[in-house]
């Protein structure tokens, strides 16, 4: 049988050999062609572009939908339908304008302060111990923080704000399912909504409340969902996976210079998530396959950033590569606009932990991390490390 960029039949692969395997797997998907049928043992199938080129064109293609009304499955009023990053324009058009207009990179470069100072206190936390779990000790409660102070959440609320938070996205415990946890962010912050429109203050959610284009209620909940789960979830995985990859490779970071850093793990291990899930709105050829209206489109945005057409050695962490053009944050009208945040969040935090303990190591052999599949993106459960603190204080060094 001959390939024309992708093979006839279904590939059968597990959801959990991706978390597992993902050389492996890219590398093989990589040799047949750009884009595949895969089939998961469950029976579900879906298309996956694994191609750089072609995964790239796809995020800008309008016959690929981002609105899952499309599958029949989801509607309006599903507490899971978020019209932000759920939509096509021109609803699309207008909600992203309303938020560009807001969340602008002069916001984001006014909260550094705050990310030092959280990042130096996290460090003053952990240094009498000699031991850390990265994940619950220091990616998410900085998360947390930088959010809340994004987001004007109430400083009588935001110890509760974190511990619900934590039992929302399953940092202590399992997650909830999908449904639950968007009714619960919806919940908490149509309240706050409710305050912000009597007593506005100098936070992205007041300016969002008090825009001349005035979101719904719904909008504006909806709004807070994707907010509150790309600025815990994304930020939170760059740093606990990034530092996790980091340690497996010491000699690689020390010296490396914080932005070619984040960038270089952007690209390796991924951030807004491993894939963009797209609808078929049309019958279309995608890269030679056949694909059928209403067919689910993955865009593999991780497989995509291992190609080894774009990036040499797409399996090495290379942190002087010289091409950062990769797809962590996807492409496109869809492109993440909290990447600036994410990115300056991750640099102070990479940069001040590395300063501060320069013998940082793993605290368990790398096989013995374990990985956690949330929706499209994963995650480590736990990242155990031991320091002894000998370093430079992140506050005083003033690198990020």
């Amino acid at each position: 049988m001959g390939l024309t960029g992708h093979r006839a039949e279904a590939i059968e692969i597990a959801p959990a050999d991706l978390l597992t395997r993902p050389d492996e797997i890219y590398a093989r998907l990589h040799e047949i062609g750009p884009v595949h049928r895969i089939r998961t043992p469950d029976g579900f199938e879906y298309w996956l572009v694994t191609g750089y080129d072609l995964a790239r064109s796809a995020l800008t293609d309008r016959r690929l939908s981002n609105d899952p009304r499309h599958t029949g499955l989801v509607d309006d009023g599903d507490d899971t339908f978020l019209p932000m990053i759920n939509s096509d324009p021109p609803d699309h058009t207008r909600l992203r304008g309303l938020l560009s207009r807001t969340f602008t990179p002069a916001r984001v470069e006014r909260l550094r302060p705050e990310v030092r100072r959280v990042v130096g206190t996290l460090l003053d936390d952990m240094a009498p111990r000699g031991t850390a779990e990265l994940v619950s000790e220091f990616a998410f409660p900085l998360s947390v923080r930088v959010l809340c102070a994004l987001l004007g959440v109430p400083a009588g609320d935001r110890d509760a704000f974190a511990t619900w938070a934590a039992r929302t996205l399953g940092v202590r415990g399992a997650p909830l399912p999908p449904r639950e946890r968007a009714r619960r962010i919806r919940a908490y912050f149509a309240r706050l909504v409710a305050a912000k429109r009597e007593t506005p203050g100098d936070d992205l959610l007041s300016a969002l409340v008090t825009a001349d284009d005035r979101l719904s209620e719904r909008e504006l909940s909806a709004l807070c969902v994707v907010l509150v789960m790309a600025g815990l979830e994304t930020t939170t995985n760059l740093i606990s996976n990034g530092v996790a990859v980091l340690l497996r490779e010491p000699d690689r970071m020390r010296g490396a210079d914080p932005e070619a850093l984040v960038e270089e793990l952007l690209r390796y291990e991924g951030s807004a998530g491993q894939t963009a899930v797209r609808i078929a709105a049309e019958d279309l050829d995608l890269g030679g396959a056949p694909v059928h209206a209403g067919s689910m489109v993955h865009i593999g945005l991780a497989a995509a950033n291992r190609d080894p057409r774009r990036f040499r050695d797409p399996s090495r962490l290379d942190v002087t590569r010289p091409d950062r053009r990769h797809l962590a944050f996807g492409h496109g009208i869809h492109f993440c606009l909290g990447a600036p945040l994410a990115r300056m969040e991750a640099r102070v935090a990479v940069d001040g932990l590395l300063r501060r303990f320069p013998d940082l190591a793993l605290g368990c052999p790398p096989y013995e991390l374990r990985w956690r599949q949330v929706s499209v993106l994963h995650r480590l459960d736990a990242v155990p490390v031991t320091f002894t603190g000998r370093g430079t204080d992140p506050r005083e060094a003033g690198r990020c």
